[in-house]
């Protein structure tokens, strides 16, 4: 049987009450679970692995607990030792989890005897280039922003494919996403759905101030280059999936293009994209 690791976000999960319930059934079902110490002491559990880099490492499936930010942030470590995520939503959208919380008594037998399907999707690579020497790398699953520093002008953004000048934006940033992040923030900045198992990338300025400009795609074989127009001295925040930022200034470089890793998503029923496009985002009224 699979062991199945357990990441909860604290906050969503009020009390670790979804937590509980997965880690009952899995137990009913014979079956092992691994959670951070910190968890199980506030569970009233007598076992924990130290960290979650532990449980990553020791665990078969990661089951995260929360809403789409606690997944891509549960992805961001899971891809490192190649092990599938399944998401519970617990928050409001939840476009990349697969369960809904009610539904949680599915979950336990169908992991532990590998009654499941894995969805892998592709993920971007950013390398930040300052005085032409790489000076960070980052993975992203959704997307990657170069986005105005709060109170800073308006920023000038010159787009390259494979080094070809494609254009210069003058607006608040762009971003590139991959096509899971193109019904996330480049979605509501205007830029296209795409079909999540599509091998390409997608370039959105964000509130640009020229009147013809719309986002474009580009192969995900191809490497796509933002940088800061040297003649307004600008300066930039560049945020990978919303998690992590660096602050970059004209002249510098980002570098985005296909990462050689992937994340692995379980899905325990059969999904039709269309179908949660309708009832994630279409349908969603007030929330």
């Amino acid at each position: 049987m699979n062991v199945i690791g357990i990441i909860p976000n604290l906050t969503k999960d009020v009390n670790l009450k979804y937590t509980s319930m997965i880690i009952n059934e899995i137990i009913r079902h014979g079956g092992e679970y691994l959670v951070t110490q910190k968890i199980a002491s506030q569970i009233g559990l007598d076992r924990g692995v130290e960290n979650e880099e532990d449980l990553l490492k020791n665990s078969d499936i990661i089951v995260c607990l929360g809403g789409d930010g606690t997944f891509l942030s549960v992805a961001r470590m899971a891809y490192k030792y190649d092990k599938p995520i399944l998401g519970i939503n617990l928050g409001t959208l939840g476009f990349l989890t697969d369960i809904e919380k009610d539904d949680y008594k599915d979950v336990a037998l169908k992991l532990l005897t590998n009654d499941l399907d894995i969805e892998e999707r592709m993920m971007l690579k950013a390398e930040i280039i300052k005085n032409k020497k790489v000076e960070s790398v980052d993975i992203a699953l959704n997307d990657v922003v170069v986005s105005r520093i709060a109170l800073s002008r308006i920023l000038h953004i010159k787009a390259y494919i494979n080094d070809v000048y494609v254009d210069t934006f003058p607006g608040d940033g762009i971003i590139v996403s991959s096509p899971t992040g193109s019904t996330a923030y480049s979605l509501s900045a205007g830029g296209p759905i795409v079909e999540p198992d599509m091998n390409l990338m997608v370039v959105t300025p964000i509130c640009p101030h020229i009147l013809y400009s719309r986002s474009f795609i580009t192969s995900g074989d191809r490497k796509v280059k933002i940088s800061l127009d040297e003649n307004y001295h600008n300066k930039a925040m560049v945020t990978v999936d919303g998690q992590k930022g660096v602050e970059v200034a004209s002249g510098d470089e980002i570098v985005i293009g296909k990462a050689s890793c992937t994340v692995k998503m379980v899905r325990l029923r059969k999904r039709n994209f269309f179908n949660i496009l309708r009832s994630k985002i279409y349908y969603r009224g007030g929330l």
